[in-house]
Protein backbone atom coordinates (compact mmCIF):
# COMPACT_ATOMS: atom_id res chain seq x y z
CA UNK A 1 0.00 0.00 0.00
CA UNK A 2 2.71 2.63 0.99
CA UNK A 3 4.22 1.65 -2.46
CA UNK A 4 1.53 2.43 -4.65
CA UNK A 5 1.43 5.98 -2.82
CA UNK A 6 4.65 6.82 -3.24
CA UNK A 7 4.90 5.47 -7.13
CA UNK A 8 1.86 7.93 -7.69
CA UNK A 9 3.27 10.82 -6.05
CA UNK A 10 6.66 10.45 -7.78
CA UNK A 11 4.26 10.30 -11.49
CA UNK A 12 2.29 14.10 -9.98
CA UNK A 13 6.13 15.17 -9.37
CA UNK A 14 7.37 14.27 -12.88
CA UNK A 15 4.21 15.46 -14.49
CA UNK A 16 4.55 18.87 -12.68
CA UNK A 17 8.38 19.55 -13.50
CA UNK A 18 7.78 18.75 -16.75
CA UNK A 19 4.35 21.62 -17.50
CA UNK A 20 6.38 24.26 -15.09
CA UNK A 21 9.46 23.72 -17.95
CA UNK A 22 7.74 23.42 -21.21
CA UNK A 23 5.66 26.42 -20.49
CA UNK A 24 8.15 29.21 -21.39
CA UNK A 25 9.28 27.11 -24.54
CA UNK A 26 5.57 26.92 -26.19
CA UNK A 27 4.81 31.10 -24.91
CA UNK A 28 3.47 32.38 -27.95
CA UNK A 29 1.66 29.51 -29.37
CA UNK A 30 0.07 28.85 -25.80
CA UNK A 31 -1.12 32.95 -25.95
CA UNK A 32 -2.71 33.07 -28.97
CA UNK A 33 -4.79 29.74 -28.65
CA UNK A 34 -5.84 31.14 -25.82
CA UNK A 35 -6.72 34.61 -27.58
CA UNK A 36 -8.63 32.09 -30.25
CA UNK A 37 -10.71 30.59 -27.35
CA UNK A 38 -11.45 33.42 -25.05
CA UNK A 39 -11.77 36.52 -28.06
CA UNK A 40 -14.40 37.89 -28.73
CA UNK A 41 -15.30 39.20 -32.23
CA UNK A 42 -18.51 40.41 -33.94
CA UNK A 43 -19.27 42.03 -36.91
CA UNK A 44 -22.71 43.85 -37.87
CA UNK A 45 -23.89 44.37 -41.59
CA UNK A 46 -26.17 47.84 -42.49
CA UNK A 47 -27.18 48.68 -45.92
CA UNK A 48 -28.21 52.68 -46.03
CA UNK A 49 -30.18 54.64 -49.34
CA UNK A 50 -30.48 58.33 -48.56
CA UNK A 51 -29.69 57.87 -45.14
CA UNK A 52 -33.01 55.83 -44.87
CA UNK A 53 -31.98 51.85 -43.68
CA UNK A 54 -33.07 49.45 -46.80
CA UNK A 55 -32.19 46.18 -48.37
CA UNK A 56 -33.89 47.08 -51.79
CA UNK A 57 -31.88 50.01 -53.93
CA UNK A 58 -32.32 51.58 -56.95
CA UNK A 59 -29.92 50.84 -59.61
CA UNK A 60 -27.28 53.18 -60.41
CA UNK A 61 -28.12 55.05 -56.91
CA UNK A 62 -25.29 55.90 -54.18
CA UNK A 63 -25.63 53.35 -51.69
CA UNK A 64 -23.90 53.35 -47.97
CA UNK A 65 -22.83 50.01 -46.78
CA UNK A 66 -21.51 50.31 -42.91
CA UNK A 67 -19.69 47.58 -41.20
CA UNK A 68 -19.28 48.07 -37.33
CA UNK A 69 -16.77 45.52 -36.16
CA UNK A 70 -16.75 45.00 -32.23
CA UNK A 71 -13.39 43.10 -30.66
CA UNK A 72 -12.89 41.99 -26.85
CA UNK A 73 -9.67 40.53 -26.90
CA UNK A 74 -8.13 40.10 -23.29
CA UNK A 75 -4.58 38.32 -24.10
CA UNK A 76 -3.46 40.76 -26.61
CA UNK A 77 -2.43 44.40 -26.95
CA UNK A 78 -2.98 45.10 -30.82
CA UNK A 79 -4.28 43.21 -34.12
CA UNK A 80 -5.36 43.77 -37.32
CA UNK A 81 -8.80 43.05 -38.59
CA UNK A 82 -9.45 43.13 -42.43
CA UNK A 83 -13.20 43.61 -44.09
CA UNK A 84 -14.10 41.97 -47.22
CA UNK A 85 -17.32 42.55 -48.62
CA UNK A 86 -18.89 39.94 -50.93
CA UNK A 87 -22.36 40.11 -53.37
CA UNK A 88 -22.19 36.06 -54.41
CA UNK A 89 -22.32 35.29 -58.16
CA UNK A 90 -24.44 37.89 -59.11
CA UNK A 91 -22.40 41.53 -58.76
CA UNK A 92 -18.65 41.56 -58.84
CA UNK A 93 -17.60 44.28 -56.52
CA UNK A 94 -14.58 44.88 -57.95
CA UNK A 95 -15.74 44.91 -61.76
CA UNK A 96 -16.65 48.59 -62.64
CA UNK A 97 -19.83 47.17 -64.76
CA UNK A 98 -20.92 45.41 -62.23
CA UNK A 99 -20.61 48.06 -59.27
CA UNK A 100 -18.73 51.59 -58.46
CA UNK A 101 -17.01 52.00 -55.04
CA UNK A 102 -16.79 55.77 -55.16
CA UNK A 103 -15.40 56.03 -51.47
CA UNK A 104 -14.25 53.85 -48.23
CA UNK A 105 -14.11 55.70 -45.47
CA UNK A 106 -13.34 54.36 -41.80
CA UNK A 107 -13.99 55.40 -38.10
CA UNK A 108 -11.61 54.28 -35.53
CA UNK A 109 -14.09 54.67 -32.57
CA UNK A 110 -11.79 57.14 -31.38
CA UNK A 111 -14.93 60.13 -31.31
CA UNK A 112 -13.20 61.64 -34.76
CA UNK A 113 -15.56 60.39 -37.33
CA UNK A 114 -15.30 58.57 -40.57
CA UNK A 115 -11.83 59.54 -42.23
CA UNK A 116 -12.11 59.12 -46.01
CA UNK A 117 -9.01 55.73 -47.43
CA UNK A 118 -6.93 56.44 -50.00
CA UNK A 119 -8.32 53.04 -52.02
CA UNK A 120 -11.53 52.69 -52.69
CA UNK A 121 -12.07 48.47 -52.33
CA UNK A 122 -14.09 46.02 -51.35
CA UNK A 123 -11.65 45.32 -48.31
CA UNK A 124 -10.95 47.57 -45.64
CA UNK A 125 -8.68 47.22 -42.97
CA UNK A 126 -8.29 48.22 -39.39
CA UNK A 127 -6.06 48.40 -36.21
CA UNK A 128 -6.74 47.74 -33.10
CA UNK A 129 -4.13 49.15 -30.48
CA UNK A 130 -4.38 48.61 -26.57
CA UNK A 131 -4.04 51.33 -24.65
CA UNK A 132 0.16 52.11 -23.46
CA UNK A 133 0.89 49.63 -20.62
CA UNK A 134 -2.14 48.18 -20.67
CA UNK A 135 -2.91 43.70 -22.09
CA UNK A 136 -6.04 43.30 -23.75
CA UNK A 137 -8.11 45.17 -26.79
CA UNK A 138 -11.48 46.70 -26.33
CA UNK A 139 -13.27 48.59 -28.46
CA UNK A 140 -15.44 49.28 -31.95
CA UNK A 141 -14.29 50.40 -35.41
CA UNK A 142 -16.54 51.34 -38.38
CA UNK A 143 -15.93 51.16 -42.22
CA UNK A 144 -18.09 52.72 -45.02
CA UNK A 145 -18.39 52.04 -48.39
CA UNK A 146 -20.42 54.28 -50.72
CA UNK A 147 -21.20 51.95 -53.09
CA UNK A 148 -23.52 52.46 -57.06
CA UNK A 149 -24.53 49.34 -58.09
CA UNK A 150 -24.32 49.00 -61.83
CA UNK A 151 -26.07 45.64 -62.26
CA UNK A 152 -29.21 44.06 -61.45
CA UNK A 153 -29.26 41.75 -58.26
CA UNK A 154 -32.46 40.59 -56.74
CA UNK A 155 -32.37 38.59 -53.25
CA UNK A 156 -28.56 38.26 -53.83
CA UNK A 157 -26.72 37.47 -50.15
CA UNK A 158 -24.25 40.40 -49.71
CA UNK A 159 -22.42 39.80 -47.02
CA UNK A 160 -19.20 41.15 -44.68
CA UNK A 161 -16.51 39.07 -43.52
CA UNK A 162 -14.21 39.99 -40.47
CA UNK A 163 -10.70 38.18 -40.09
CA UNK A 164 -8.83 39.10 -37.29
CA UNK A 165 -4.75 38.67 -37.32
CA UNK A 166 -1.78 39.05 -34.52
CA UNK A 167 0.83 40.77 -36.48
CA UNK A 168 3.55 39.76 -37.74
CA UNK A 169 1.70 36.33 -38.11
CA UNK A 170 -0.10 35.63 -40.94
CA UNK A 171 -2.78 33.06 -39.04
CA UNK A 172 -6.41 34.40 -38.39
CA UNK A 173 -7.57 33.78 -34.59
CA UNK A 174 -11.08 34.72 -35.23
CA UNK A 175 -13.80 35.21 -37.76
CA UNK A 176 -17.22 36.29 -38.31
CA UNK A 177 -19.82 36.95 -40.54
CA UNK A 178 -23.07 38.70 -41.20
CA UNK A 179 -25.05 38.90 -43.94
CA UNK A 180 -27.60 41.19 -45.70
CA UNK A 181 -30.31 40.08 -48.49
CA UNK A 182 -30.31 42.80 -51.02
CA UNK A 183 -32.08 43.69 -54.23
CA UNK A 184 -31.00 46.09 -56.89
CA UNK A 185 -33.82 47.10 -58.90
CA UNK A 186 -33.58 48.77 -62.07
CA UNK A 187 -35.85 52.23 -61.24
CA UNK A 188 -36.58 52.48 -65.19
CA UNK A 189 -35.59 56.32 -65.07
CA UNK A 190 -35.52 58.14 -68.69
CA UNK A 191 -32.00 58.78 -68.20
CA UNK A 192 -31.63 54.89 -67.27
CA UNK A 193 -33.68 53.59 -70.41
CA UNK A 194 -32.12 55.84 -73.20
CA UNK A 195 -28.26 54.72 -71.92
CA UNK A 196 -29.67 50.93 -72.19
CA UNK A 197 -31.12 51.38 -75.35
CA UNK A 198 -28.16 52.04 -77.07
CA UNK A 199 -27.91 54.14 -80.31
CA UNK A 200 -30.85 53.89 -81.72
CA UNK A 201 -32.75 55.45 -79.24
CA UNK A 202 -31.43 58.50 -80.61
CA UNK A 203 -33.26 58.47 -83.84
CA UNK A 204 -36.56 57.27 -81.28
CA UNK A 205 -35.64 59.97 -79.62
CA UNK A 206 -35.79 62.74 -83.23
CA UNK A 207 -39.04 61.12 -83.68
CA UNK A 208 -40.45 61.83 -80.37
CA UNK A 209 -39.10 65.17 -80.88
CA UNK A 210 -40.97 65.66 -84.19
CA UNK A 211 -43.70 64.12 -83.53
CA UNK A 212 -44.93 66.03 -80.06
CA UNK A 213 -43.73 69.28 -81.93
CA UNK A 214 -45.83 69.14 -85.21
CA UNK A 215 -48.88 67.50 -82.95
CA UNK A 216 -48.41 70.53 -80.74
CA UNK A 217 -48.22 72.87 -83.32
CA UNK A 218 -51.17 71.73 -85.47
CA UNK A 219 -53.44 71.30 -82.14
CA UNK A 220 -52.91 75.42 -81.40
CA UNK A 221 -53.54 76.15 -84.82
CA UNK A 222 -56.28 74.01 -84.81
CA UNK A 223 -57.67 75.86 -81.56
CA UNK A 224 -57.52 78.87 -82.70
CA UNK A 225 -58.82 78.48 -86.08
CA UNK A 226 -61.99 76.98 -84.34
CA UNK A 227 -65.04 79.32 -83.87
CA UNK A 228 -68.53 79.04 -82.74
CA UNK A 229 -69.67 78.78 -87.03
CA UNK A 230 -73.07 78.94 -85.50
CA UNK A 231 -73.21 82.43 -84.26
CA UNK A 232 -71.15 83.66 -86.33
CA UNK A 233 -73.61 82.85 -89.49
CA UNK A 234 -76.25 84.94 -87.00
CA UNK A 235 -74.46 87.61 -87.07
CA UNK A 236 -73.76 87.11 -90.90
CA UNK A 237 -76.81 86.69 -91.70
CA UNK A 238 -78.54 89.80 -89.65
CA UNK A 239 -76.14 92.02 -91.35
CA UNK A 240 -77.28 90.99 -94.62
CA UNK A 241 -81.24 91.04 -93.64
CA UNK A 242 -80.48 94.78 -92.12
CA UNK A 243 -78.60 95.65 -94.67
CA UNK A 244 -80.17 94.57 -97.68
CA UNK A 245 -76.19 93.77 -99.14
CA UNK A 246 -73.31 91.99 -98.03
CA UNK A 247 -71.23 95.26 -97.00
CA UNK A 248 -71.25 94.52 -93.69
CA UNK A 249 -71.59 90.83 -93.84
CA UNK A 250 -67.74 91.05 -95.62
CA UNK A 251 -66.71 93.45 -92.80
CA UNK A 252 -67.47 90.90 -89.89
CA UNK A 253 -65.34 87.92 -91.81
CA UNK A 254 -62.50 90.67 -92.56
CA UNK A 255 -62.53 90.82 -88.51
CA UNK A 256 -63.09 87.42 -87.47
CA UNK A 257 -60.69 84.84 -87.32
CA UNK A 258 -60.08 81.17 -88.82
CA UNK A 259 -60.89 78.97 -92.36
CA UNK A 260 -65.00 79.14 -91.45
CA UNK A 261 -64.37 83.00 -92.15
CA UNK A 262 -62.08 83.01 -94.87
CA UNK A 263 -64.53 80.65 -96.60
CA UNK A 264 -67.48 83.17 -96.56
CA UNK A 265 -65.65 86.08 -97.36
CA UNK A 266 -64.41 84.63 -100.63
CA UNK A 267 -68.20 83.31 -101.43
CA UNK A 268 -69.60 87.05 -100.28
CA UNK A 269 -66.92 88.88 -102.88
CA UNK A 270 -68.14 87.25 -105.52
CA UNK A 271 -72.02 87.35 -104.84
CA UNK A 272 -72.14 90.26 -108.21
CA UNK A 273 -71.67 86.61 -110.46
CA UNK A 274 -74.03 84.78 -109.79
CA UNK A 275 -74.21 81.45 -107.22
CA UNK A 276 -72.72 79.31 -109.18
CA UNK A 277 -69.48 81.80 -108.49
CA UNK A 278 -70.30 82.17 -105.44
CA UNK A 279 -69.92 78.06 -104.87
CA UNK A 280 -66.91 77.69 -106.74
CA UNK A 281 -65.35 80.45 -104.94
CA UNK A 282 -66.28 78.77 -101.81
CA UNK A 283 -65.11 75.51 -103.21
CA UNK A 284 -61.82 76.75 -103.99
CA UNK A 285 -61.41 78.70 -100.85
CA UNK A 286 -62.23 75.53 -98.68
CA UNK A 287 -59.97 73.30 -100.43
CA UNK A 288 -56.87 75.98 -100.00
CA UNK A 289 -58.17 75.90 -95.88
CA UNK A 290 -57.84 72.41 -95.84
CA UNK A 291 -54.86 71.80 -97.53
CA UNK A 292 -53.59 74.47 -94.85
CA UNK A 293 -54.90 72.98 -91.76
CA UNK A 294 -53.32 69.30 -93.01
CA UNK A 295 -49.87 71.03 -93.19
CA UNK A 296 -47.92 68.85 -90.44
CA UNK A 297 -49.93 65.63 -90.65
CA UNK A 298 -47.52 64.21 -92.88
CA UNK A 299 -44.86 64.23 -90.35
CA UNK A 300 -47.09 62.57 -87.47
CA UNK A 301 -47.85 59.85 -90.17
CA UNK A 302 -44.31 59.20 -90.95
CA UNK A 303 -43.67 59.26 -87.35
CA UNK A 304 -46.14 56.33 -86.59
CA UNK A 305 -44.61 54.35 -89.57
CA UNK A 306 -40.87 55.04 -88.83
CA UNK A 307 -40.62 54.83 -85.15
CA UNK A 308 -41.38 51.26 -85.08
CA UNK A 309 -39.20 50.11 -87.84
CA UNK A 310 -36.19 51.93 -85.13
CA UNK A 311 -37.64 50.03 -82.21
CA UNK A 312 -37.02 46.84 -84.37
CA UNK A 313 -33.94 47.55 -85.53
CA UNK A 314 -32.62 47.87 -82.46
CA UNK A 315 -33.87 44.69 -81.02
CA UNK A 316 -32.25 42.62 -83.99
CA UNK A 317 -29.15 44.61 -82.69
CA UNK A 318 -29.61 43.78 -79.06
CA UNK A 319 -29.75 40.19 -80.38
CA UNK A 320 -26.54 40.35 -81.80
CA UNK A 321 -25.26 41.80 -79.22
CA UNK A 322 -26.33 39.14 -76.91
CA UNK A 323 -25.61 35.83 -79.16
CA UNK A 324 -22.22 37.66 -79.28
CA UNK A 325 -21.34 37.94 -75.17
CA UNK A 326 -22.51 34.26 -75.77
CA UNK A 327 -19.61 33.38 -78.22
CA UNK A 328 -17.49 35.31 -76.47
CA UNK A 329 -17.99 33.88 -72.98
CA UNK A 330 -18.43 30.58 -74.23
CA UNK A 331 -21.46 29.77 -72.19
CA UNK A 332 -25.45 30.66 -71.40
CA UNK A 333 -25.67 33.07 -68.43
CA UNK A 334 -28.41 35.83 -67.94
CA UNK A 335 -25.85 37.91 -67.33
CA UNK A 336 -24.70 37.10 -69.97
CA UNK A 337 -26.82 37.83 -72.83
CA UNK A 338 -28.74 40.75 -70.25
CA UNK A 339 -27.25 43.53 -71.40
CA UNK A 340 -28.82 42.62 -75.38
CA UNK A 341 -31.91 41.21 -74.60
CA UNK A 342 -32.50 44.39 -72.45
CA UNK A 343 -31.23 46.76 -75.45
CA UNK A 344 -33.79 44.69 -77.78
CA UNK A 345 -36.69 45.26 -75.50
CA UNK A 346 -36.07 48.71 -74.59
CA UNK A 347 -35.60 49.88 -78.32
CA UNK A 348 -39.26 47.53 -79.49
CA UNK A 349 -41.22 49.31 -76.51
CA UNK A 350 -39.75 53.08 -77.18
CA UNK A 351 -40.66 52.53 -81.03
CA UNK A 352 -44.11 50.98 -80.25
CA UNK A 353 -44.80 54.25 -77.52
CA UNK A 354 -43.65 56.77 -79.73
CA UNK A 355 -45.99 55.56 -82.70
CA UNK A 356 -48.77 55.22 -80.07
CA UNK A 357 -48.50 58.72 -79.08
CA UNK A 358 -47.98 60.18 -82.83
CA UNK A 359 -51.20 57.72 -84.35
CA UNK A 360 -52.99 59.67 -81.30
CA UNK A 361 -51.99 63.21 -81.82
CA UNK A 362 -52.55 62.22 -85.36
CA UNK A 363 -56.35 61.18 -85.66
CA UNK A 364 -56.85 64.11 -82.61
CA UNK A 365 -55.79 66.52 -85.17
CA UNK A 366 -57.97 65.18 -88.04
CA UNK A 367 -60.91 64.67 -86.18
CA UNK A 368 -59.89 68.42 -85.44
CA UNK A 369 -59.97 69.38 -89.24
CA UNK A 370 -62.89 67.01 -90.14
CA UNK A 371 -64.69 69.61 -87.53
CA UNK A 372 -64.13 72.91 -89.26
CA UNK A 373 -64.61 71.33 -92.76
CA UNK A 374 -67.97 70.42 -91.36
CA UNK A 375 -68.44 74.04 -90.28
CA UNK A 376 -67.38 75.29 -93.74
CA UNK A 377 -69.51 73.09 -95.57
CA UNK A 378 -72.15 73.57 -93.06
CA UNK A 379 -72.08 77.52 -92.86
CA UNK A 380 -71.32 77.71 -97.16
CA UNK A 381 -74.84 75.71 -97.18
CA UNK A 382 -76.30 78.53 -95.46
CA UNK A 383 -75.18 81.07 -97.01
CA UNK A 384 -76.06 80.05 -99.94
CA UNK A 385 -80.32 79.81 -98.92
CA UNK A 386 -79.76 83.22 -97.53
CA UNK A 387 -78.56 84.50 -100.72
CA UNK A 388 -80.96 83.00 -102.95
CA UNK A 389 -83.90 83.98 -100.23
CA UNK A 390 -82.37 87.68 -99.87
CA UNK A 391 -82.65 87.24 -103.80
CA UNK A 392 -78.61 88.86 -103.75
CA UNK A 393 -77.23 86.63 -106.10
CA UNK A 394 -76.78 89.44 -108.61
CA UNK A 395 -75.83 92.24 -106.32
CA UNK A 396 -74.04 94.99 -107.66
CA UNK A 397 -70.86 94.57 -108.91
CA UNK A 398 -69.46 98.43 -107.85
CA UNK A 399 -70.56 98.18 -104.35
CA UNK A 400 -68.83 94.74 -103.70
CA UNK A 401 -65.55 96.09 -105.58
CA UNK A 402 -65.58 99.06 -103.51
CA UNK A 403 -66.36 96.78 -100.16
CA UNK A 404 -62.98 94.15 -100.74
CA UNK A 405 -61.04 97.74 -101.91
CA UNK A 406 -62.04 98.98 -98.31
Amino acid sequence: MRCRWVISAAIAGAWAFGTAFAQPAGQAAGDQAAAADTSKLSVKLETLQNGVPTAIFGKDSPVEVIATVRVNMPNLSIANVQLALDVAEDVDLENPESATISALSVDNGGGGGYALQASAAPRARLRFVAPEGKTGLSGTQMAKWTIAFRAVASRAPFSVTAAMMVPPNPQIIAQRRDEVRINVQSVLSVKELWVDGGIFMWPLGACLVLGIAFALERLWTLSWAKINAEKFFDRISAAIREDGNVNRAVEICDKTRGPVASVMREGLLRVHQGIDHVERAISSAGAVQASIMQRGIIVMASVTTIAPFFGFLGTVWGMIIAFKAIAEAGDVKPTIVANGISQALITTVAGLIIAIMAQSFHNIVISRINRIVIDMEETSTLLVDLLLEEKLDRQDAKQVAETAKA
